[in-house]
């Protein structure tokens, strides 16, 4: 999964996350064991735990050790203290001792419990005839008529001590008995010996004295603290998992949505036009959101239901009752729904963010373009085009969620049959003895659990296919590089810190295309612009004015040829140096939201006061700034919306000035300038801006007919360069330009016999 690619950076907290998430497993999945002991041993053994009772009256432990071999009475002897003064004897073993004798003994206690309801005599002269040895027969020392004589139909502990005491059988005998009346009982055996066990250890205790109710309420007590404790810690790690996921996750979303904003950035015209303004807006808010949500889920939840399933399992095949393929089936039910959906909705998700990008490209548009969507009564059209992209949206998220929303009834059928079949199977279990009832609930328990972390994971496979196409989206971002590149560090030309720039710029046999495009936008364009000079240029729409200043603050770089700045070609100085030499006013006029001082200061907002006044003066933007009550803290609103088109432009020229750059570049910046305006601001500009090297970008043959130099474009190619009355003689395209603007008066063509019918009377303007 792409998304995961995210959390390289993060191991040290995922690695805290399954730290946290395992505890907290084993925490949860340690309570059904507790809640099993409670009611196995807690309610059904009255809190008794161990066939080894902690006191016991010498006479009852002389009854069992009847039916232990010489070693098991040792050992129970060195376990247990002398006899007290009221005959009762007390376990002082340790833990690892108790374990050892709790299996001969509850053998043992079982068949003293057993004695001591009475058993027939034909039974335990048949058990001792079968295990007498050759030369000893107990039945022949004993026979059944003798035994029914002494004892009556039945015999007792007591009656089975008078005849060991007698020679009539021995201890041999009774421990060879013993074992074979354990395999008798086949599998039932380890539950009945253990019930009959406890059994007799409650009698037991009652001949010692001890409160059953006090041993019962102490170990309740205990193990309901445990579960407490248990719980107490679960909840801790619960907590401490989420925080760690939401950090880690939310910091992982800054630090995407940091890098993808510095990687756009960087982008030039080429890379932005490749992805659209409404895609990386998508993809800087929603892809992330969802990469954000996800990655909080899967830190939280989806590490947490493999270590519940896995825990779960273990604990299941280490204790079995025969109720495996239970689950087996149920997993595999699970496991082919989950795939079969994933099949059906996984195509969908991948086209759901382009349906996003396409949703809110649309209503972009609408929302910039609803003056023209006004003024030419489209709104239905728009409203319906809206309509159109929003159904395909809302279809693929209904279709996406009815197919998910199957998982859940699936699910909880196979969870509610697995519960069903287990009470069904495991009742007959506990029927029949092999299952005890506290040991059927915690499996139930664990069963539930497995089922609940396939549950959770298909729960998050619903958000995981969608997250993946975001991740996916916002990775193609990331990786793409920007087609302009700074030098490398040893080609590097800097002469901010020695002899500094001088503004010098050259063109020198420039042919530059798009990227895609058939054919050249320029071709072989060649002219230089000096400090102190204006050089213009102009051209029909469309014949690549644009095109040729964005090259010099390398927007985009030349297919062929070069550009120099006082020499050095563009591509050998750093883009940061290279862009501080170069005020730049773009076609698109745009400012940004704060107020008048931020917008002008933009390029250095620690600038002196004294430049920001400068370059208002120069753009003929005090009037209307000295006009507004806060004068430059003046709030401006995004794109400059609350302010008119010419102090919009006027603005945007104060801002290119005000760092005192060596070149200023105007793309078309005078056009919402009246003439007087226009006039004022390039005399102010000479006068004080006079050591720049000025190129100009015009329609209007007023705005550039004073400049030293004027290049004319046509079809991407210089048909003309020179002055304004050089041209006038020279270059039929200026002329034509010239003639549509201006009347032969204004042009100073008025009796020149070589122009006069070139140029009609009263040429429109």
């Amino acid at each position: 999964m792409k998304i995961f690619r995210f959390l390289k950076g993060h191991m040290i907290n995922l690695v805290i996350a399954l730290v946290l998430l395992a505890a907290q497993a084993n925490c949860e999945l340690t309570l059904p064991g507790l809640m099993s002991d409670i009611v196995d041993v807690g309610i059904s053994q009255d809190g008794i735990e161990s066939p080894v009772p902690d006191k016991i009256s010498a006479t009852d432990l002389d009854k069992v050790e009847l039916f232990l071999t010489d070693r098991e009475v040792s050992d129970v002897e060195a376990s247990f203290s002398a006899p007290a003064s009221d005959g009762i004897r007390t376990f002082t073993g340790t833990d690892s001792d108790r374990t050892s004798l709790a299996g001969p003994m509850s053998e043992a206690e079982m068949l003293v419990y057993q004695f001591d309801q009475g058993v027939p005599v034909s039974d335990v002269a048949d058990a001792l005839g079968s295990h007498s040895s050759a030369g000893s027969s107990a039945q022949a020392q004993v026979p059944t008529a003798q035994l029914e004589a002494l004892f009556g139909d039945t015999i007792d502990t007591t009656d089975l001590a008078q005849l060991v005491q007698a020679g009539a059988i021995s201890r041999e005998e009774l421990t060879d008995a013993r074992a074979s009346i354990v395999q008798s009982l086949g599998d039932t055996g380890e539950s009945m010996v253990e019930s009959r066990a406890i059994a007799y250890v409650k009698q037991a205790y009652e001949q010692a004295g001890v409160d059953l109710n006090e041993v019962q309420s102490a170990y309740l007590f205990r193990q309901g603290a445990e579960m407490l404790a248990f719980a107490f810690f679960s909840a801790l790690c619960a907590i401490l998992a989420a925080f760690n996921a939401s950090k880690t996750s939310a910091a992982i979303a800054r630090d995407l949505r940091h890098d993808l904003y510095e990687r756009v950035l960087d982008f030039s015209p080429a890379e932005m036009n490749r992805f659209s303004a409404a895609s990386l807006i998508t993809r800087a808010t929603n892809d992330i959101q969802q990469i954000q949500m996800v990655l909080v889920m899967c830190m939280r939840i989806v590490l947490f239901a493999p270590c519940m399933g896995i825990g779960s399992l273990i604990r299941v095949l280490s204790n079995p009752v025969g109720l495996e393929p239970i689950l087996v089936v149920a997993v595999a039910a699970i496991a082919i729904a989950i795939g079969v959906l994933m099949g059906v909705t996984m195509p969908k998700f991948r086209i759901m963010q382009k349906l996003v990008d396409r949703n809110n490209l649309i209503a972009r548009e609408i929302i910039t373009g609803i003056m023209p969507i006004r003024a030419f009564g489209r709104q239905a059209f728009e409203q319906e085009r809206y309509d159109e992209a929003n159904r395909a949206l809302t279809n693929t998220y209904i279709f996406t969620n009815r197919c998910m929303s199957v998982l859940m009834p699936v699910m909880l059928i196979v969870m509610n049959a697995s519960t069903v079949a287990i009470v069904w199977f495991g009742g007959q279990g506990v029927d029949a003895g092999t299952i005890m009832v506290g040991d059927l609930m915690a499996y139930i328990n664990y069963v539930m659990q497995v089922i609940m972390s396939f549950m959770i994971i298909t729960m998050i496979s619903v958000m995981l296919p969608r997250a993946d196409v975001a991740a996916e989206r916002v990775q193609e971002v990331l990786a793409t590089s920007t087609s302009i590149a700074d030098p490398a560090p040893e080609d590097r030309v800097s002469r901010e810190d020695g002899e500094g720039w001088r503004g010098v710029v050259s063109y020198n046999d420039v042919t530059f295309a798009y990227p895609d495009a058939d054919v050249p936008t320029l071709e072989h364009v060649s002219f230089t612009a000096e400090p102190g000079k204006t050089c213009a240029i102009i051209g029909s729409t469309g014949c690549g004015k644009s095109s040729l200043v964005q090259l010099l603050p390398r927007l985009y770089d030349v297919t062929e040829g070069s550009i120099t700045l006082d020499g050095v070609d563009i591509r050998d100085i750093d883009l940061e140096e290279l862009r501080r030499q170069i005020g730049y006013v773009p076609q698109k006029r745009m400012l940004f939201s704060g107020t008048i001082e931020s917008n002008i200061k933009y390029a250095d907002p620690a600038m002196p006061d004294a430049d920001m006044f400068r370059a208002a003066e120069i753009a003929q933007a005090t009037e209307f700034i000295d006009a507004k009550p806060d004068g430059y803290q003046s709030p401006i609103a995004q794109g400059g919306s609350n302010v008119s088109g010419g102090q919009n432009q006027r603005l945007s020229i104060a801002r290119a000035i005000a760092p005192r750059p060596h070149v200023l570049v105007f793309d078309d910046s005078f056009s919402a300038l009246d003439y007087k305006t226009d006039a004022t601001l390039r005399a102010e500009l000479a006068r004080r801006a006079g050591d720049a090297a000025v190129i100009i970008v015009a329609q209007r043959i007023a705005t550039i007919m004073h400049a030293e130099q004027i290049i004319v474009l046509d079809d991407g190619r210089v048909v003309g360069k020179g002055t304004h009355e050089e041209l006038l003689r020279t270059c039929p395209e200026y002329l034509e330009i010239a003639k549509s603007q201006l009347s032969p008066e204004e042009l100073g063509l008025a009796g020149d016999a070589a122009f006069e019918g070139a140029i009609p009377e009263g040429g429109e303007r």
